[in-house]
């Protein structure tokens, strides 16, 4: 099941990366989507939730960018390491990083995102036990 895993989540980054949202048959209904250690940390618990606090985040920034730059397979949990980069709407400053996000994914949905600035930290969870 491995393979499909990272393959729904590839699915998914790819749309995400062009502003599309509209791939949310592959999220378990109750997804819960958590920016871990970011500036601003948010939690929430829903695809409509999710989407909303995801938009909200981003729209703190003009020209935002998050590139894939790798994809770690650790069975139902899938850890994506990602070059982001924007500049803040309010500060215009120029704000690059490589951050991370562990997918978690049973049965064929994906049932939780956990994005980490601190790509240790994510790939500590994404090795670890539930």
């Amino acid at each position: 099941m491995s393979k499909e895993n990272v393959e729904i989540v590839r699915r998914v980054y790819e749309g995400w990366s062009h502003g599309d949202f509209s791939e949310s048959e592959l999220f378990d209904p109750d997804v819960e989507f958590e920016m871990v250690d970011w500036p601003h940390p948010a939690k929430s618990r829903g695809v409509d939730a999710m989407r909303e606090t995801w938009l909200a985040t981003l729209a703190a920034w003009e020209d935002f960018r998050a590139k894939l730059d790798e994809v770690i397979d650790y069975g139902d949990k899938i850890l994506v390491l990602n070059n982001i980069s924007g500049r803040g709407r309010g500060s215009g400053a120029d704000v690059s990083a490589l951050t991370a996000t562990v997918w978690t994914v049973e049965d064929g949905r994906i049932v939780r995102l956990a994005l980490y600035w601190d790509t240790a930290r994510a790939r500590a969870a994404a090795e670890g036990p539930d």
